[in-house]
């Protein structure tokens, strides 16, 4: 009987694991397709109980590979630009700009998703697939690999193969959903785009 219980155990096991690299390769495939993506997004951040904590909406584009760029234009002003070797945070309102080394670390950098290399994120996450509301959306769940990252749990749902939504939940239960809406896919972007200078008049934070 403990043999029957522990083969049922590694059978079980081995159709996980399987599934997972499945959902990796369809994932894979789907963002394999995009070399650059704009869009305006509007981001939502929700305590564990369900309350309201903030509503940001802005612009966001990436372009492979590892450029992003973040343009939060309300209710405040803030800019995160990373160039594929430096991240700036750039606040106006406060007149400082933050200059971070790019952490290449998808687990880390949930933006890498979309402008890093897609076929390294079954290095860093276990990925598994739900299903979608119809037959045309498509929803991935990646949890990180590393107990360290920033975020315990990713969800990336996709409409008739374009992003659609992300959803990133932290050990705390705190959850933070993002919208995308006029979506553009592989159109060109000046390499300038994801360049930032700070102005004469900010401080500026080296980390």
């Amino acid at each position: 009987m403990r043999l029957f219980f522990l083969s049922l155990s590694l059978s079980l096991l081995s159709t996980s694991v399987l599934a997972d690299q499945a959902a990796s390769q369809k994932l894979n495939v789907l963002l394999e397709k995009v070399t650059s993506m704009r869009a305006n997004f509007e981001q939502h951040t929700i305590d564990p109980k369900g309350q309201s904590l903030q509503t940001l909406t802005g612009q966001m584009s990436v372009q492979r590979p590892y450029l992003f760029r973040w343009d939060t234009q309300k209710p405040f002003t803030q800019q995160v630009i990373a160039n594929g070797q430096v991240v700036w945070i750039y606040d106006p309102d406060l007149q400082q700009a933050t200059k971070q080394k790019l952490d290449k670390q998808v687990g880390n950098t949930p933006a890498l998703l979309l402008s890093g290399d897609s076929k390294k994120i079954a290095q860093s996450f276990t990925v598994s697939q739900e299903k979608g509301l119809s037959a045309k959306q498509s929803v991935f769940i990646l949890k990180p690999k590393d107990k360290e990252a920033v975020f315990e749990s990713l969800k990336l749902t996709f409409n008739n193969q374009s992003l659609n939504s992300m959803q990133l939940k932290d050990s705390l239960g705190q959850r933070t959903d993002i919208f995308f809406s006029q979506m553009q896919v592989n159109g060109k972007i000046a390499p300038s785009f994801f360049q930032f200078t700070p102005p004469k008049d900010v401080d500026v934070i080296d980390e």
